[in-house]
């Protein structure tokens, strides 16, 4: 009979913040999470609990309170990533490990625990390795998954172990929340008076399934080991990496270009055997004087070329201050992704693309990736709303066609024009200093507001100009206005 350790992490959210050192947990902090409308929280330390908040009171309600309470917005990514570390730490513990998200793990112990001296003593010295780690934990240890998360979690003890065969009597006194079930089922069945494991575990099953559904019972079985629900360990995601460890330091840029290339060649091959690319790249070089030193290159593209690696390297050991030497180097993919396979394209279009690629890599790992900004078109039929600043690895190379005539310079706020000769647009006119008469004229070109936001509601007028002096601009009017006052909104090239 298959033996299950489930290992609950009741307060992870805090754990990975006391784990970086956070020193606002000395005080009152709490997490909060937007749900059923509202904020609200859902992990508080102990000095937020003493002063009266609870988990799932709404925000509001906690600042009344507790006025010094600190809050944080959860962050579900990187609390899935110390959980996935913490999946691959088990492994110490048994061969079979699988995920309980949000905020549990898995174990199948069948003949494991016997190497600790025991069940309770495998409890207890789980506890105690996640102790060291600064992780808080509960252990419930079942016939059954279902039994062992229940008493993880409603169990009265850290360590709750149900002996094989005693798993029906372990959790009839547990309330039915303890399965697992969603909130609106486990209302639906304390309205009907079923309050307790015990409780159901009287009742028929097919009563239960014609009026709660099946979800119930089939939980149920699960639970008390009338049906297969064994744990499924997943392998862990493949690491891409190579490391060298050379018996005398080197300091010289040559060299270093040398380990990184046969780095990046064992690296770059296992990528391309998985058909796979990596957007970061993180090179570790260890000195012997003053330790590690971690460089790290991105790409706008999933990369698997080991001289585009080089490329991008470059620069980053250049700026490498060594004075005695480094002899350990690790290279290492970060955010690795499919590679989809495009048909192969000729032309200059095709390099064009590459070589804007390339300059957006080069500028991203010099000034970062957020400081290279493009333009990128919208749909609005207002001059100033028809494009946004976005960053260059998220547009697309191309911009498409616009369905209006717009200027390629487009100055905001519009420039104020002195008018010399009055017209329809004006026939003679001053701007920045410079005189302009007016050759021939197209328009206007009305444009009304957006009224369901909060801009300037004046409609306006716009007038496509080209001058004797050879330049075209964009005029602009508010008609209506007590004074026609007129502006250069744009220039065409």
């Amino acid at each position: 009979m298959p033996r299950i350790l489930s290992i609950w992490l009741p307060q992870l959210p805090l754990d990975r913040r006391v784990r970086q050192g956070d020193t606002r947990l000395s005080g009152t902090f709490a997490i909060t999470a937007e749900e059923r409308n509202a904020w609200r929280v859902t992990h508080a330390n102990g000095a937020a609990l003493k002063a009266g908040v609870k988990p799932g009171q709404a925000l509001a309600d906690a600042r009344a309170i507790c006025p010094d309470l600190l809050t944080e917005p959860s962050d579900p990514v990187r609390e899935e990533l110390l959980l996935r570390a913490l999946w691959r730490w088990a492994d110490a513990l048994s061969p079979r490990v699988s995920l309980d998200p949000p905020d549990g793990l898995l174990l199948d112990i069948g003949g494991c625990a016997h190497l600790f001296g025991g069940e309770l003593e495998m409890g207890r010295e789980t506890l105690t390795r996640l102790s060291d780690l600064q992780v808080q934990a509960r252990i419930g240890i079942a016939d059954t998954k279902g039994g062992a998360q229940a008493l993880a979690r409603f169990g009265a003890e850290t360590v709750n172990i149900a002996a094989a065969g005693t798993l029906r009597q372990a959790l009839a006194d547990l309330p039915i929340a303890a399965l697992a079930l969603p909130e609106k089922l486990v209302s639906e069945l304390a309205r009907a008076g079923l309050s307790t494991v015990a409780q159901l575990q009287g009742q028929a099953s097919a009563e239960l399934a014609r009026r709660f559904g099946l979800q119930l019972t089939r939980t149920l079985d699960h639970a008390l080991g009338r049906a297969p629900d064994p744990v499924t360990p997943k392998a862990a995601d493949p690491v891409y990496a190579a490391r060298m460890t050379l018996p005398e330091p080197i300091g010289f840029v040559e060299d270093l270009e040398q380990v990184l290339q046969r780095l990046a060649d064992q690296v770059c091959a296992r990528l391309e055997a998985d058909q796979c690319g990596a957007r970061q790249f993180r090179l570790t070089v260890r000195c012997v004087d003053t330790g590690d030193h971690p460089l790290a290159i991105g790409f706008a593209r999933p990369c698997s070329d080991p001289a585009a690696l080089l490329r991008q390297f470059a620069h980053p050991l250049s700026q490498l201050e060594i004075e005695y030497g480094a002899d350990w180097f690790r290279l290492c993919a970060e955010h690795v992704e499919p590679i989809r396979l495009k048909q192969t394209s000729f032309g200059d279009e095709a390099k064009r693309a590459d070589d804007r690629l390339v300059l957006i890599e080069t500028l991203g790992n010099r000034i970062g990736f957020d400081h290279v900004r493009v333009f990128r078109a919208k749909d609005s039929h207002v001059p100033e709303h028809e494009f946004e600043q976005v960053e260059a690895v998220q547009a697309e190379p191309h911009w498409p066609a616009a369905p209006r005539v717009r200027p390629i310079r487009l100055f905001t706020p519009p420039e104020y024009v002195e008018v010399e000769t009055p017209g329809r647009p004006p026939k003679a006119f001053k701007w920045r200093r410079m005189a302009f008469l007016s050759e021939t004229a197209q328009g206007p070109e009305r444009i009304t507001p957006r009224w369901f936001r909060d801009e300037d509601l004046r409609t306006r007028d716009y007038w496509k100009v080209q001058t004797r002096e050879g330049r075209r601009l964009w005029l602009l009017n508010y008609p209506g206005e007590a004074t026609e006052d007129w502006y250069v909104a744009g220039e065409f090239a």
